[in-house]
């Protein structure tokens, strides 16, 4: 049973020391995409006891950037608060799984509402605003 035990362990500690080494932070990342070159999005994301605070991205700004790692044993995940004008949207913007996600997760805020694109696949329309 001792021996059950340890070499699971094992497995489980190589298992997340690979995937560590394979992948060892992620981007969360935020992009102004309005019609208008005078709107500002608004976003304030925390994650545990991190609280990133207030971050204003212009049209013209690159996109807002979080890198981060994933804690395999408590988990990971980001909520975050957007706003344009009178629309926002509180959200969960990124939550890590049972297998550990790997790249670039990049919100794109839009008149329309919120879309999503994964390590720079084709965006897809994920939310509307709530007013």
């Amino acid at each position: 049973m001792n021996s059950f035990f340890f070499v699971s362990l094992l497995v489980i500690t190589l298992f997340a020391g690979l995937n560590e080494a394979r992948c060892a932070k992620q981007l969360l990342a935020f992009q102004n995409s309005f019609a208008s070159s005078h709107d500002t999005l608004q976003v304030h994301c925390k994650s545990g006891d991190n609280d990133l605070r207030v971050h204003f991205v212009k049209f013209s700004d690159p996109a807002y950037s979080i890198r981060f790692g994933d804690d395999i044993i408590r988990g990971t995940y980001w909520n975050c608060f957007i706003q344009h004008g009178p629309k926002y949207l509180n959200f969960r913007a990124y939550k890590s799984g049972l297998s550990k996600k790997c790249g670039q997760f990049t919100w794109i805020a839009k008149e329309d509402g919120i879309y999503f694109s994964e390590n720079g696949k084709p965006e897809e329309k994920t939310f509307d605003w709530t007013t």
